[in-house]
């Protein structure tokens, strides 16, 4: 499943949290590279929180990011940014397999067998954990055995 870079863009908050519009794969990468800003991730964890009650939006926000860092810059460095971007694919995965923001929240946030009893979401905080949970997803739409 690809999804595209104004999907995981929207899920970021699209050009008024980025700074610029998102047209391209390339244009994410060139994005990330240069440092996510704090508005990026602010606007991801605050939509993606109004679908949950079991967490609050600031653990899911330093869970990501720890909260001094998070108190002392306005752009992320390269490994945070990846990090964000990632969790962001993987919901906009999510969002398109679902078609419905509450289910994949659930999904993204709840334990699941295939990831040793992790949520997507923790799992997802490692590059070889997304990797996992984008099989999962992938696994899911195409009705396939774990």
């Amino acid at each position: 499943m690809s999804i595209s870079a104004k999907n995981i863009s929207d899920v970021l908050g699209g050009a008024k949290s980025l700074g610029k519009r998102i047209r391209t794969m390339r244009d994410l990468e060139s994005i990330v590279a240069s440092g996510l800003p704090k508005s990026a991730l602010d606007t991801f964890v605050d939509s993606f929180g109004e679908h949950f009650t079991d967490a609050s939006v600031n653990d899911i926000r330093f869970q990501i990011v720890p909260r001094a860092t998070y108190n002392r810059v306005d752009r992320f460095n390269l490994q945070t940014s990846e990090t964000i971007e990632r969790i962001a694919r993987l919901y906009a995965m999510a969002l398109d397999a679902f078609a419905d923001p509450a289910a994949a929240t659930r999904f993204m946030m709840r334990s699941h067998p295939e990831l040793d009893s992790r949520s997507p979401f923790e799992t997802a905080l490692t590059e070889l954990g997304g990797r996992a949970v984008e099989e999962v997803i992938e696994r899911g739409l195409h009705g396939l055995p774990a």
